[in-house]
């Protein structure tokens, strides 16, 4: 069998090597090839002129086409492992869903930030050369071709994409007019639910927008590609009851939010027109709506200074005005067509060195806590767009090198979860952190173990590893108070997400993933709520993860799922 030892890169490699040198194996792979080849990055491409009689040499998404066709065949066995050694790029899947970003088209911007960029052609603070903004302008911003081709692309390297987290980027969303909005995102539903059906749903005709969309969630509860989260990015004072409400109908889980800093006298500096008083309220009702959120922190900017910003990332942490879930550490800088760029030359700006800028995120990722997960450090803006600032792209990697070298860890989800490893239940204990915010009280359940997985070596043993977790939320007056008459008396579950190698829908898990994690956290936040008084447990569910929830005894109630417990 071809495909029988292939469990390393190495193994891979030899492999490639053989199938250039076998006649049957390469005369396969024209054959794949003409039939629509594959470049490195997995994008489809035309195919490479060999009429010289030699075989250009695989590309992994190349073998693993060619490995599928011969499972297809009955010519070789299903191999667990030379899929895994076949994927590219792991970590796209390794936190158990798979990401899809997509931009929205060019749009007026309600804000006049200093530091924001303006490119014709894209959608403010955007840059046509960022990875994901390049795919949306190849795409002409069409979310059903951009979600395909990204499918596609992830399919081809070797990454399940039956669980999409959907994540929409681009302007401020909630200015968008609502009729592009619900326009965009049933292109969105359409994408998932007509992926790897053979269907083309774009010629349908609806006369009401909102009844087809709610039409297409409908459908996606049971399609092949399930969104099961739904992202968007906006502005604080643009969050009020009716966006709340309206953001529901729409599917959306997760509201990313540009905070950008904490100090008021920064925000007027840099003209970002509010302070930061709307970013305590929009952030508690968003959190009594169920959201997840996402807070955009900006250091490095004009009147700030390094130990300003390292002491913005503790004010986060304490009190309870904050507390975001997620954080993107967006540092500052000077980009072209954009205002600061004009203050720089004049000399007014000087951004800070890389060693200042290292010095920053240290001391913020210590104060980070273990219920929070770092998405990002750093902006992927290509160099040539960058004026001054740092320009070092893989700043993450620098900074897990300091930790190393310095001795010191960051507790945060991102550096503890338990990734390619095959996990033991029986390692995990129960853990509960509990905090406190303006308006209710936030429970972080999750099951942590400190011993080293087999496939996680690099993990030292040095910190607890996270396979799994619930957000909690217990509103004061057990959400008698919500804007959401489906939540009053609710205690609600914000997320509930399992690490670990992303397992199919209905596949046998050993990463993390369907080994009953979820069903355990579940069923502690229902006891919790009983035990505190609360007649129902609300889920802010992905439409794709609805059918979940009902195995376990929840029903649909507006847009969350329910479940009674008196």
């Amino acid at each position: 069998m071809l495909f029988s030892n292939i469990r390393t890169d190495q193994d891979v490699e030899k492999l490639k090597k053989r199938i250039v040198k076998d006649v049957l194996l390469s005369a396969r792979l024209r054959e794949l090839r003409a039939r629509g080849g594959y470049t490195k990055s997995g994008e489809e491409r035309s195919e490479k002129n060999e009429l010289d009689g030699s075989v250009q040499m695989p590309t992994k998404s190349e073998v693993l086409a060619l490995y599928r066709a011969m499972v297809k065949e009955g010519i070789e066995e299903v191999n667990l492992e030379a899929e895994m050694a076949l994927r590219k790029i792991k970590t796209k899947s390794n936190s158990g869903v798979a990401v899809v970003s997509l931009l929205t088209k060019p749009f007026a911007c309600p804000g006049r930030c200093t530091y924001c960029p303006t490119e014709i052609g894209m959608p403010k603070s955007y840059l046509s050369k960022e990875p994901a903004a390049a795919r949306a302008l190849a795409n002409d911003f069409d979310p059903y071709m951009q979600i395909t081709s990204r499918l596609r692309a992830l399919e081809q390297n070797g990454h399940p994409i039956d669980k999409v987290e959907m994540i929409v980027i681009g302007g401020t969303w909630s200015f968008y007019h609502p009729a592009y909005q619900e326009e965009f995102l049933i292109g969105a539903y359409r994408a998932c639910n007509d992926y790897g059906t053979g269907k083309d749903s774009r010629n349908i005709e609806y006369t009401d927008k909102l009844v087809y969309l709610l039409q297409l969630q409908d459908e996606n509860e049971r399609a092949l590609c399930r969104i099961i989260g739904l992202s968007i990015e906006t502005r604080p004072d643009y969050i009020t009851e009716t966006e709340i409400v309206r953001l529901r109908m729409l599917g959306v889980t997760k509201v990313e939010i540009g905070v950008q800093h904490l100090d008021d006298d920064v925000l007027l500096l840099t003209k970002r027109d509010m302070q930061i008083d709307r970013v305590k309220v929009a952030t508690e009702m968003l959190r009594n709506a169920g959201f997840k959120m996402v807070y955009h922190m900006m250091p490095n900017l004009p009147g700030s200074t390094v130990e300003r910003d390292i002491s913005m990332f503790g004010e986060l942490f304490s009190g309870e005005d904050f507390h975001p879930d997620m954080l993107k550490i967006y540092p500052c800088m000077v980009l072209d067509n954009s205002e600061l760029y004009e203050t720089w030359k004049q000399g007014g700006f000087v951004p800070y060195t890389d060693d200042e800028l290292m010095t920053v995120l240290r001391g913020a990722k210590k104060f980070v806590p273990p219920y929070v997960r770092i998405l990002r450090v750093i902006r992927d803006i290509p160099a040539t767009y960058i004026k001054a600032g740092s320009k070092i792209s893989n700043l993450r990697q620098a900074v897990d090198d300091d930790m190393k070298k310095n001795g010191w860890q960051c507790k945060c989800i991102r550096c503890r979860e338990v990734r390619e490893g095959e996990v033991n239940p029986d390692d995990f204990t129960l853990s509960n952190i509990t905090y406190r915010t303006t308006s209710g009280d936030e429970m972080f359940l999750s099951f942590e173990s400190n011993k080293l997985s087999r496939l996680n070596l690099d993990n030292k043993g040095e910190k607890n590893r996270l396979v799994s977790f619930a957000r909690l939320r217990l509103p004061d007056n057990h959400g008698n108070d919500a804007i959401i008459p489906f939540l009053h008396g609710a205690a609600l579950i914000r997320e509930l997400h399992t690490y670990g190698r992303h397992t199919r829908i209905g596949g046998d898990g050993k990463q993390g993933q369907h080994v009953g994690f979820g069903r355990r956290l579940l069923a502690e936040a229902e006891r919790i709520a009983i035990e505190k008084g609360y007649t129902k447990l609300a889920v802010i569910s992905g439409i794709g993860v609805r059918e979940y929830y009902r195995k376990l005894g929840y029903q649909l109630e507006g847009t969350y799922m329910v479940k009674y417990l008196l």
